[in-house]
């Protein structure tokens, strides 16, 4: 019998054509703290939104016990050179490496040759993954490569290297997260990572700026990488890459924030908003997977903050609350609000920007998310 594959840990592929950042020589290192314990694994690339090959001279393995550190190549086709064309995805072979808990498992990448990046993989969150950049042995920090960090420092650019997946027999659960930057960000979800069994899958499934009902207007927004709608993405993010046992979203936020929008006029309604909930429980149900709904978090110090769009957030939020259609929810805007002023964002968990939340943010909510019905 072939053997099965499953997505075990992975994100979103960004959308930097309108934005690139030209690299000529560099070796990523990405540092990733997973729970767990197997024997083999694969490596996922990807250049979904490349304009140029990503070409890597090798590709290593590193698992890093406290007293031993053992190293591998990863091949493609036998050949140590992986090169990813515009718009390809591609697997390298079974890479026979044992890991345990005890290990921290490191991917290392060296740049063959100059590129236009444009696309790749952005978070916030340390807990679970970190990468480190450089030339020669320096190292560079991120916002001398990166036009998108220089924008953003806080955040994490990955290029090249999309996910790991695991032999589908020993994944315990597979669990996707999905909706926007909230879950992007990757504060809750490396939270609930942190918090899951030995071989549980967390994939995170969120997009920067990512609505249910519209895909980005290239005419309103210079980027991209706010993608295509949560109607046209849901499916085949969720259940391309494996089977997945439950679907955590937390969506909508967005549509409500640009309600008003030239982009969203057309589209946006409150009844739109919950048919589109509803389609992604329908959805994940045809799949076998169970799905989980978060109640919209606040947003009242932001600045796109205004009654009427409260007002909106809050029905929402009561059908979550009482819909049967769904597994169940999970009640994220009372873990993270104010006490007193309950549209707003505890102070302690804010970003700083009145919308996002930060670690401890993430880690709040996360435990609102209760794992054992999972």
């Amino acid at each position: 019998m072939k053997m099965q594959w499953s997505d075990f840990w992975s994100a979103c592929q960004q959308d930097y054509r309108s934005w690139p950042s030209k690299i000529w020589q560099d070796k990523q290192s990405i540092t990733l703290n997973l729970s767990v314990n197997t024997d083999q694994l694969r490596i996922r690339f990807d250049n979904r939104f490349g304009v140029e090959p990503i070409s890597f001279r090798s590709v290593t393995l590193q698992a890093v016990f406290p007293n031993e550190i053992k190293k591998v190549p990863v091949l493609i086709d036998g050949e140590k050179s992986v090169k990813i064309g515009p718009g390809h995805q591609i697997v390298s072979d079974p890479v026979r490496l044992e890991i345990t808990p005890e290990a921290t498992l490191m991917i290392q990448t060296e740049l063959a040759e100059p590129t236009a990046l444009t696309s790749g993989i952005v978070m916030y969150s340390q807990q679970v993954a970190t990468v480190l950049n450089s030339c020669q042995g320096n190292s560079i920090p991120q916002k001398k490569l990166f036009r998108m960090v220089a924008e953003n420092p806080k955040m994490q650019f990955i290029y090249g290297v999309a996910g790991i997946e695991l032999p589908q027999r020993i994944v315990k659960k597979r669990n996707v997260f999905f909706g926007d930057s909230l879950v992007q960000q990757g504060f809750i979800a490396d939270s609930l990572a942190k918090n899951g069994d030995m071989n549980s899958a967390l994939v995170n499934r969120g997009i920067g700026g990512s609505r249910i009902l519209s895909a980005t207007d290239p005419n309103a927004d210079s980027y991209e990488r706010h993608g295509r709608s949560g109607l046209e993405r849901f499916e085949t993010d969720v259940f391309a890459t494996g089977p997945v046992d439950n679907v955590i979203v937390l969506h909508g936020i967005n549509d409500i924030l640009t309600a008003f929008s030239d982009s969203s006029k057309d589209q946006f309604s409150l009844e739109n908003v919950i048919f589109g909930l509803k389609q992604y429980v329908k959805i994940a149900h045809s799949h076998g997977a169970a799905c989980w709904l978060c109640t919209l978090m606040p947003f009242g110090k932001s600045i796109f903050y205004s009654e009427d769009l409260e007002k909106f957030r809050q029905v929402v939020n009561e059908w979550i609350r009482k819909t049967a259609l769904a597994d169940g929810y999970f009640d994220l805007d009372s873990a993270v609000a104010n006490a007193e002023e309950p549209q707003k964002l505890d102070p302690c968990f804010d970003s700083g920007d009145g919308l996002h939340l930060g670690k401890a943010g993430g880690q709040k909510a996360a435990a609102a998310i209760d794992i054992a019905k999972l």
